[in-house]
Protein backbone atom coordinates (compact mmCIF):
# COMPACT_ATOMS: atom_id res chain seq x y z
CA UNK A 1 0.00 0.00 0.00
CA UNK A 2 2.72 2.58 0.76
CA UNK A 3 4.29 1.88 -2.62
CA UNK A 4 0.93 2.40 -4.40
CA UNK A 5 0.39 5.75 -2.62
CA UNK A 6 3.83 6.86 -3.71
CA UNK A 7 3.16 6.01 -7.31
CA UNK A 8 -0.23 7.77 -7.21
CA UNK A 9 1.33 10.91 -5.75
CA UNK A 10 4.06 10.86 -8.39
CA UNK A 11 1.51 10.45 -11.16
CA UNK A 12 -0.56 13.41 -9.92
CA UNK A 13 2.52 15.58 -9.53
CA UNK A 14 3.70 14.87 -13.06
CA UNK A 15 0.20 15.56 -14.41
CA UNK A 16 0.02 18.92 -12.64
CA UNK A 17 3.44 19.92 -13.92
CA UNK A 18 2.51 18.97 -17.47
CA UNK A 19 -0.75 20.96 -17.18
CA UNK A 20 1.08 24.06 -15.94
CA UNK A 21 3.66 23.69 -18.70
CA UNK A 22 0.99 23.45 -21.40
CA UNK A 23 -0.94 26.43 -20.03
CA UNK A 24 2.25 28.50 -19.83
CA UNK A 25 3.16 27.59 -23.39
CA UNK A 26 -0.31 28.59 -24.62
CA UNK A 27 -0.13 31.88 -22.77
CA UNK A 28 3.26 32.54 -24.28
CA UNK A 29 2.02 31.96 -27.81
CA UNK A 30 -0.92 34.32 -27.26
CA UNK A 31 1.41 37.13 -26.20
CA UNK A 32 -0.77 38.15 -23.26
CA UNK A 33 1.42 36.78 -20.47
CA UNK A 34 4.11 39.35 -21.34
CA UNK A 35 1.77 42.31 -20.80
CA UNK A 36 2.01 43.54 -17.20
CA UNK A 37 -0.85 44.94 -15.17
CA UNK A 38 -0.32 48.70 -14.83
CA UNK A 39 -1.95 51.33 -12.65
CA UNK A 40 -1.20 54.24 -15.00
CA UNK A 41 -4.37 56.11 -16.06
CA UNK A 42 -5.64 54.94 -19.42
CA UNK A 43 -3.47 51.80 -19.48
CA UNK A 44 -4.94 48.31 -19.13
CA UNK A 45 -3.53 44.92 -20.03
CA UNK A 46 -5.15 45.17 -23.47
CA UNK A 47 -5.24 48.84 -24.44
CA UNK A 48 -3.99 52.39 -23.98
CA UNK A 49 -6.76 54.98 -24.11
CA UNK A 50 -5.91 58.45 -25.40
CA UNK A 51 -7.92 61.65 -25.68
CA UNK A 52 -8.48 63.66 -28.85
CA UNK A 53 -9.21 67.33 -28.23
CA UNK A 54 -9.81 69.29 -31.41
CA UNK A 55 -11.95 71.89 -33.14
CA UNK A 56 -14.63 69.87 -34.90
CA UNK A 57 -16.71 73.06 -35.16
CA UNK A 58 -16.26 76.80 -34.88
CA UNK A 59 -13.96 79.21 -36.69
CA UNK A 60 -11.03 76.79 -36.98
CA UNK A 61 -12.88 73.83 -38.44
CA UNK A 62 -11.65 74.33 -42.04
CA UNK A 63 -8.04 74.17 -40.90
CA UNK A 64 -8.43 71.54 -38.17
CA UNK A 65 -11.19 69.30 -39.54
CA UNK A 66 -9.08 66.60 -41.30
CA UNK A 67 -6.86 66.08 -38.21
CA UNK A 68 -9.01 63.29 -36.80
CA UNK A 69 -8.88 61.36 -40.08
CA UNK A 70 -5.08 61.41 -39.90
CA UNK A 71 -5.21 60.08 -36.34
CA UNK A 72 -7.54 57.27 -37.46
CA UNK A 73 -5.20 56.34 -40.29
CA UNK A 74 -2.06 56.09 -38.17
CA UNK A 75 -3.69 54.31 -35.22
CA UNK A 76 -5.50 51.96 -37.58
CA UNK A 77 -2.21 50.93 -39.16
CA UNK A 78 -0.55 50.44 -35.76
CA UNK A 79 -3.41 48.41 -34.30
CA UNK A 80 -3.54 46.17 -37.37
CA UNK A 81 0.12 45.40 -36.73
CA UNK A 82 -0.56 44.40 -33.11
CA UNK A 83 -0.53 47.75 -31.30
CA UNK A 84 2.24 48.87 -28.97
CA UNK A 85 3.76 46.45 -26.46
CA UNK A 86 0.80 44.10 -26.89
CA UNK A 87 -1.84 46.81 -26.37
CA UNK A 88 -4.31 48.31 -28.84
CA UNK A 89 -4.50 52.11 -28.95
CA UNK A 90 -7.94 53.70 -28.66
CA UNK A 91 -9.20 57.22 -28.06
CA UNK A 92 -12.21 59.22 -26.95
CA UNK A 93 -12.73 62.71 -28.28
CA UNK A 94 -14.03 66.15 -27.41
CA UNK A 95 -14.89 69.18 -29.57
CA UNK A 96 -13.62 72.48 -28.13
CA UNK A 97 -15.71 74.46 -30.66
CA UNK A 98 -12.66 76.69 -31.32
CA UNK A 99 -13.15 78.38 -27.91
CA UNK A 100 -10.52 78.54 -25.14
CA UNK A 101 -13.05 78.05 -22.34
CA UNK A 102 -14.48 74.94 -24.00
CA UNK A 103 -10.94 73.69 -24.63
CA UNK A 104 -10.24 73.90 -20.89
CA UNK A 105 -13.44 72.02 -20.00
CA UNK A 106 -12.78 69.35 -22.63
CA UNK A 107 -9.27 68.67 -21.34
CA UNK A 108 -10.48 68.26 -17.76
CA UNK A 109 -13.23 65.86 -18.82
CA UNK A 110 -10.84 63.73 -20.85
CA UNK A 111 -8.33 63.51 -18.00
CA UNK A 112 -10.59 63.35 -14.95
CA UNK A 113 -13.69 61.57 -16.27
CA UNK A 114 -12.50 59.56 -19.24
CA UNK A 115 -9.21 58.68 -17.53
CA UNK A 116 -7.03 59.02 -20.65
CA UNK A 117 -3.26 58.51 -20.64
CA UNK A 118 -2.56 61.59 -22.76
CA UNK A 119 -4.07 63.89 -25.38
CA UNK A 120 -3.69 64.53 -29.10
CA UNK A 121 -4.69 68.12 -29.76
CA UNK A 122 -5.52 70.19 -32.84
CA UNK A 123 -6.90 73.66 -32.18
CA UNK A 124 -6.00 77.33 -32.22
CA UNK A 125 -7.02 77.68 -28.55
CA UNK A 126 -4.80 75.12 -26.79
CA UNK A 127 -3.87 77.90 -24.36
CA UNK A 128 -7.21 77.22 -22.67
CA UNK A 129 -5.95 73.94 -21.22
CA UNK A 130 -2.15 74.16 -21.58
CA UNK A 131 -1.32 75.15 -18.00
CA UNK A 132 -3.69 72.53 -16.55
CA UNK A 133 -2.16 69.77 -18.69
CA UNK A 134 1.38 70.84 -17.85
CA UNK A 135 0.62 70.90 -14.11
CA UNK A 136 -0.79 67.38 -14.34
CA UNK A 137 2.17 66.07 -16.36
CA UNK A 138 -0.18 64.99 -19.17
CA UNK A 139 1.56 64.19 -22.48
CA UNK A 140 0.19 66.14 -25.45
CA UNK A 141 0.99 65.84 -29.16
CA UNK A 142 -0.49 67.89 -31.98
CA UNK A 143 -0.39 71.10 -34.01
CA UNK A 144 1.22 74.31 -32.81
CA UNK A 145 -0.45 77.59 -33.82
CA UNK A 146 0.11 79.17 -30.37
CA UNK A 147 3.15 80.08 -28.30
CA UNK A 148 2.24 77.60 -25.51
CA UNK A 149 3.61 74.84 -27.73
CA UNK A 150 7.05 76.45 -27.53
CA UNK A 151 7.03 76.87 -23.74
CA UNK A 152 5.39 73.71 -22.31
CA UNK A 153 7.73 70.71 -22.21
CA UNK A 154 4.85 68.21 -22.06
CA UNK A 155 3.53 69.37 -25.45
CA UNK A 156 5.08 67.82 -28.58
CA UNK A 157 4.77 68.91 -32.20
CA UNK A 158 6.81 68.59 -35.35
CA UNK A 159 6.92 72.30 -36.18
CA UNK A 160 6.30 75.67 -34.52
CA UNK A 161 4.76 78.61 -36.32
CA UNK A 162 4.87 80.82 -33.23
CA UNK A 163 7.62 81.35 -30.67
CA UNK A 164 7.63 84.39 -28.43
CA UNK A 165 10.17 87.04 -29.41
CA UNK A 166 11.69 85.30 -32.42
CA UNK A 167 11.15 84.63 -36.11
CA UNK A 168 13.06 83.23 -39.09
CA UNK A 169 14.25 84.77 -42.34
CA UNK A 170 12.92 81.97 -44.56
CA UNK A 171 9.68 83.63 -45.73
CA UNK A 172 11.35 86.98 -46.39
CA UNK A 173 14.26 85.34 -48.20
CA UNK A 174 11.81 83.52 -50.47
CA UNK A 175 9.81 86.66 -51.29
CA UNK A 176 12.99 88.58 -52.10
CA UNK A 177 14.21 85.73 -54.33
CA UNK A 178 10.96 85.96 -56.33
CA UNK A 179 11.43 89.69 -56.90
CA UNK A 180 9.17 91.08 -54.19
CA UNK A 181 10.02 94.57 -52.86
CA UNK A 182 6.91 96.13 -51.28
CA UNK A 183 4.42 94.03 -49.35
CA UNK A 184 0.95 94.24 -47.85
CA UNK A 185 0.16 91.90 -44.97
CA UNK A 186 -3.27 90.43 -44.25
CA UNK A 187 -4.30 89.56 -40.69
CA UNK A 188 -7.37 89.49 -38.47
CA UNK A 189 -7.47 91.10 -35.04
CA UNK A 190 -10.06 88.53 -33.93
CA UNK A 191 -7.33 85.89 -33.76
CA UNK A 192 -4.23 86.13 -31.57
CA UNK A 193 -2.66 83.44 -33.75
CA UNK A 194 -3.17 85.58 -36.84
CA UNK A 195 -1.64 88.69 -35.28
CA UNK A 196 1.33 86.72 -33.92
CA UNK A 197 2.06 85.10 -37.29
CA UNK A 198 1.66 88.47 -39.02
CA UNK A 199 4.28 89.96 -36.71
CA UNK A 200 6.71 87.13 -37.50
CA UNK A 201 6.11 87.53 -41.23
CA UNK A 202 6.59 91.30 -40.98
CA UNK A 203 9.99 90.93 -39.31
CA UNK A 204 11.01 88.17 -41.72
CA UNK A 205 10.19 90.37 -44.72
CA UNK A 206 12.01 93.37 -43.25
CA UNK A 207 15.15 91.30 -42.61
CA UNK A 208 15.22 90.43 -46.32
CA UNK A 209 14.83 94.06 -47.38
CA UNK A 210 11.14 93.78 -48.31
CA UNK A 211 9.23 96.86 -47.09
CA UNK A 212 5.83 96.21 -45.48
CA UNK A 213 3.77 99.19 -46.63
CA UNK A 214 0.48 98.26 -44.91
CA UNK A 215 -1.24 95.66 -42.76
CA UNK A 216 -4.93 95.07 -43.52
CA UNK A 217 -7.33 93.55 -41.02
CA UNK A 218 -9.76 91.44 -43.07
CA UNK A 219 -11.88 90.36 -40.08
CA UNK A 220 -13.68 87.04 -39.86
CA UNK A 221 -16.84 87.65 -41.89
CA UNK A 222 -17.43 88.94 -45.39
CA UNK A 223 -14.37 90.69 -46.80
CA UNK A 224 -14.77 94.02 -48.60
CA UNK A 225 -12.55 92.99 -51.50
CA UNK A 226 -13.02 96.29 -53.33
CA UNK A 227 -11.70 98.32 -50.37
CA UNK A 228 -8.91 95.81 -49.74
CA UNK A 229 -7.84 95.89 -53.38
CA UNK A 230 -7.82 99.71 -53.32
CA UNK A 231 -5.58 99.65 -50.23
CA UNK A 232 -3.15 97.26 -51.92
CA UNK A 233 -3.02 99.52 -54.97
CA UNK A 234 -2.44 102.65 -52.86
CA UNK A 235 0.44 100.94 -51.06
CA UNK A 236 2.17 100.30 -54.38
CA UNK A 237 2.59 96.68 -53.32
CA UNK A 238 3.96 93.98 -55.57
CA UNK A 239 3.66 91.38 -52.81
CA UNK A 240 0.72 90.05 -50.77
CA UNK A 241 1.42 87.90 -47.72
CA UNK A 242 -1.31 86.35 -45.56
CA UNK A 243 -1.58 85.47 -41.89
CA UNK A 244 -5.24 84.52 -42.37
CA UNK A 245 -7.21 81.46 -43.45
CA UNK A 246 -6.58 80.13 -46.93
CA UNK A 247 -10.09 81.12 -48.06
CA UNK A 248 -9.62 84.71 -46.90
CA UNK A 249 -6.22 84.95 -48.56
CA UNK A 250 -7.44 83.44 -51.83
CA UNK A 251 -10.45 85.76 -51.90
CA UNK A 252 -8.25 88.84 -51.59
CA UNK A 253 -5.49 87.71 -53.97
CA UNK A 254 -7.92 86.68 -56.71
CA UNK A 255 -9.89 89.94 -56.38
CA UNK A 256 -6.71 92.03 -56.54
CA UNK A 257 -5.50 90.28 -59.68
CA UNK A 258 -8.94 90.53 -61.28
CA UNK A 259 -8.80 94.30 -60.65
CA UNK A 260 -5.49 94.54 -62.49
CA UNK A 261 -3.09 94.69 -59.52
CA UNK A 262 0.21 93.14 -60.56
CA UNK A 263 1.48 90.87 -57.81
CA UNK A 264 4.90 89.38 -58.23
CA UNK A 265 4.38 87.31 -55.09
CA UNK A 266 1.21 86.16 -53.31
CA UNK A 267 2.27 83.95 -50.39
CA UNK A 268 0.30 82.17 -47.67
CA UNK A 269 1.52 79.75 -44.97
CA UNK A 270 -1.82 77.91 -45.27
CA UNK A 271 -3.75 76.60 -48.26
CA UNK A 272 -1.69 73.73 -49.66
CA UNK A 273 -4.65 71.42 -50.11
CA UNK A 274 -6.33 69.71 -53.08
CA UNK A 275 -9.61 71.22 -51.91
CA UNK A 276 -8.06 74.66 -52.49
CA UNK A 277 -7.48 73.84 -56.14
CA UNK A 278 -10.93 72.30 -56.52
CA UNK A 279 -12.56 75.44 -55.13
CA UNK A 280 -10.45 78.24 -56.61
CA UNK A 281 -8.81 76.81 -59.71
CA UNK A 282 -7.27 79.32 -62.10
CA UNK A 283 -8.37 82.25 -59.90
CA UNK A 284 -5.35 81.54 -57.68
CA UNK A 285 -2.90 80.65 -60.46
CA UNK A 286 0.59 81.75 -59.47
CA UNK A 287 -0.10 81.86 -55.72
CA UNK A 288 2.59 80.44 -53.43
CA UNK A 289 1.99 78.34 -50.32
CA UNK A 290 4.58 77.24 -47.76
CA UNK A 291 4.63 73.94 -45.87
CA UNK A 292 6.80 72.59 -43.06
CA UNK A 293 6.85 68.99 -44.26
CA UNK A 294 7.76 67.15 -47.48
CA UNK A 295 5.27 68.13 -50.25
CA UNK A 296 3.20 65.24 -51.60
CA UNK A 297 4.32 66.03 -55.14
CA UNK A 298 7.63 64.39 -54.28
CA UNK A 299 5.77 61.04 -54.24
CA UNK A 300 8.27 59.40 -51.91
CA UNK A 301 7.89 55.80 -50.63
CA UNK A 302 6.88 57.20 -47.23
CA UNK A 303 4.16 59.32 -48.82
CA UNK A 304 2.84 56.39 -50.85
CA UNK A 305 2.69 54.29 -47.68
CA UNK A 306 0.83 57.11 -45.91
CA UNK A 307 -1.76 57.37 -48.68
CA UNK A 308 -2.28 53.60 -48.78
CA UNK A 309 -2.82 53.48 -45.02
CA UNK A 310 -5.22 56.43 -45.14
CA UNK A 311 -7.23 54.70 -47.87
CA UNK A 312 -7.41 51.55 -45.74
CA UNK A 313 -8.08 52.99 -42.29
CA UNK A 314 -9.54 56.43 -42.94
CA UNK A 315 -11.46 56.08 -46.22
CA UNK A 316 -13.92 58.83 -45.31
CA UNK A 317 -11.30 61.45 -46.26
CA UNK A 318 -11.38 62.01 -50.01
CA UNK A 319 -8.09 63.95 -50.09
CA UNK A 320 -5.53 62.69 -47.56
CA UNK A 321 -2.88 64.91 -49.19
CA UNK A 322 -3.58 67.86 -46.94
CA UNK A 323 -1.89 69.48 -43.99
CA UNK A 324 -4.61 68.84 -41.40
CA UNK A 325 -4.68 65.09 -42.06
CA UNK A 326 -0.91 64.80 -42.11
CA UNK A 327 -0.72 66.72 -38.82
CA UNK A 328 -3.11 64.20 -37.25
CA UNK A 329 -1.07 61.30 -38.59
CA UNK A 330 2.17 62.72 -37.17
CA UNK A 331 0.56 63.55 -33.80
CA UNK A 332 -0.55 59.91 -33.53
CA UNK A 333 2.84 58.68 -34.75
CA UNK A 334 4.59 60.71 -32.05
CA UNK A 335 2.33 59.16 -29.43
CA UNK A 336 3.10 55.67 -30.69
CA UNK A 337 6.82 56.41 -30.58
CA UNK A 338 6.54 57.75 -27.03
CA UNK A 339 4.57 54.72 -25.87
CA UNK A 340 6.93 52.23 -27.47
CA UNK A 341 9.87 53.84 -25.70
CA UNK A 342 8.15 54.14 -22.31
CA UNK A 343 8.30 50.42 -21.55
CA UNK A 344 5.78 47.67 -21.02
CA UNK A 345 4.18 49.58 -18.15
CA UNK A 346 4.37 53.20 -19.39
CA UNK A 347 3.97 56.19 -17.12
CA UNK A 348 3.30 59.73 -18.21
CA UNK A 349 6.68 60.90 -16.96
CA UNK A 350 8.64 58.17 -18.72
CA UNK A 351 6.72 58.97 -21.91
CA UNK A 352 7.55 62.69 -21.73
CA UNK A 353 11.18 62.23 -20.75
CA UNK A 354 11.75 59.52 -23.33
CA UNK A 355 10.13 61.34 -26.24
CA UNK A 356 11.88 64.59 -25.33
CA UNK A 357 15.18 62.69 -25.59
CA UNK A 358 14.59 61.78 -29.26
CA UNK A 359 17.10 63.76 -31.31
CA UNK A 360 16.21 62.62 -34.83
CA UNK A 361 12.49 62.36 -35.62
CA UNK A 362 11.41 62.31 -39.26
CA UNK A 363 7.77 61.25 -39.07
CA UNK A 364 8.82 58.04 -40.83
CA UNK A 365 10.05 60.09 -43.77
CA UNK A 366 7.08 62.49 -44.06
CA UNK A 367 8.93 65.54 -42.75
CA UNK A 368 11.38 67.58 -44.81
CA UNK A 369 14.18 66.38 -42.57
CA UNK A 370 14.80 64.98 -39.08
CA UNK A 371 14.06 67.22 -36.08
CA UNK A 372 15.42 67.23 -32.54
CA UNK A 373 12.51 66.82 -30.12
CA UNK A 374 14.78 67.82 -27.24
CA UNK A 375 14.89 71.42 -28.46
CA UNK A 376 12.44 72.01 -31.30
CA UNK A 377 9.54 73.01 -29.03
CA UNK A 378 11.37 76.20 -28.05
CA UNK A 379 12.11 77.40 -31.57
CA UNK A 380 10.43 78.23 -34.84
CA UNK A 381 11.04 75.88 -37.75
CA UNK A 382 13.83 77.11 -40.02
CA UNK A 383 13.01 75.08 -43.12
CA UNK A 384 9.99 75.26 -45.42
CA UNK A 385 9.06 74.06 -48.88
CA UNK A 386 7.23 76.42 -51.22
CA UNK A 387 4.68 75.43 -53.84
CA UNK A 388 3.12 77.41 -56.68
CA UNK A 389 -0.28 76.90 -58.32
CA UNK A 390 -0.04 76.08 -62.02
CA UNK A 391 -1.46 78.49 -64.65
CA UNK A 392 -4.54 76.30 -65.12
CA UNK A 393 -5.11 76.07 -61.34
CA UNK A 394 -5.05 72.26 -61.34
CA UNK A 395 -1.71 71.46 -59.75
CA UNK A 396 0.83 72.53 -57.18
CA UNK A 397 4.44 72.67 -58.34
CA UNK A 398 7.38 72.41 -55.93
CA UNK A 399 9.65 75.45 -56.14
CA UNK A 400 13.26 74.33 -55.99
CA UNK A 401 15.31 74.13 -53.92
CA UNK A 402 13.08 72.34 -51.45
CA UNK A 403 13.19 72.72 -48.57
CA UNK A 404 14.64 76.19 -48.06
CA UNK A 405 16.24 76.98 -44.74
CA UNK A 406 16.77 80.48 -43.39
CA UNK A 407 18.34 81.88 -40.26
CA UNK A 408 16.95 82.75 -36.84
CA UNK A 409 15.99 86.36 -36.12
CA UNK A 410 15.53 87.71 -32.59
Amino acid sequence: MPRLRSRSWLTVTISVLLFVTVISACAGTSGRSSVPVCTTPGVTDSQVKLGLLYSASGSSVDLIGPFRAGVDGRLGLANAAGGINGRQISYTWSDDKSAAATNAVGARELVEQDDVFGIMEATTVASGSADYLRAGGIPVTGTSPESVWSSHANMFNYSNYIAEGSTVSTWGDFVAAQGGHVAVLLDTSFSSTSTSVADELRRSLAAAGVRVADTIDVGLGTIDTAATTAAIRRAGADTLVGAVTANSFNRVSSAARAAGVHLRVALSPTGYDQRTLAKWGADIAGNYYSVDYAPFELNSPAQRAYQAAMAAYSPQLAYPQQQGALAGWIAADMFLLGLSGAGECPSRSTFINGLRAVHSYSGQGLLSGPIDLANNFRELSLCYSFLQVSPDGRRFGVVQPAPRCGRRLN
